[in-house]
């Protein structure tokens, strides 16, 4: 009877850790996404489906090509089924398309999720909406460029100014 109780507490004790994987990857601000190896949807957290501005409905079952908006270089993908094709994690931005047609950047890292026999079977993606890093990024870039452009007209202007007075 006491190897039934350890029997049942060890049980128990994997539910709760279960339980409590599963809400850490629903609650993730990450955008989770787990597909066949077809890449045909299987799972999504809340984070994906408010990234891409779609319902669980709209995307399980779906190749995740219906993200794609067509700006993604193809050497992009290439590069990436070429690593997942191989066994191996990929990194990368990819340019996707929401519902509502507006574009945005996710930085995905892929995986293959391999079973304990080392069969790959799935592949899981993490996803970070970096649209907005984008933007700030470019327009970081922009006022470093026009105050470089500044200094080079206040620098030219100076030494104009003092061979004048020279």
């Amino acid at each position: 009877l006491g190897g039934l109780a350890v029997d049942i507490s060890e049980r128990r004790r994997m539910e709760i850790e279960m339980r409590r994987l599963a809400q850490a990857v629903e609650q993730s601000p990450v955008g989770i996404v787990i597909t066949n190896l077809a890449a045909e949807v299987e799972y999504v957290n809340a984070a994906f489906l408010q990234m891409t501005g779609r319902s669980a409905e709209e995307l399980l079952g779906q190749n995740q090509r219906i993200l794609q908006s067509g700006k993604t270089p193809s050497a992009t993908y290439l590069s990436l089924w070429a690593a997942l094709s191989s066994g191996h994690s990929w990194k990368g931005e990819l340019i996707n398309r929401r519902k509502d047609g507006s574009e945005y950047v996710v930085f995905s890292n892929i995986t293959p999720l391999r079973q304990p026999d080392g069969r790959v079977t799935h592949y899981l993606a993490a996803a970070e909406d970096i649209t907005e890093k984008k933007r700030i990024g470019a327009e970081l870039d922009q006022h470093r460029y026009h105050l470089e452009e500044l200094i080079r007209l206040r620098t030219n202007d100076l030494q104009f100014a003092k061979s004048q007075a020279e």
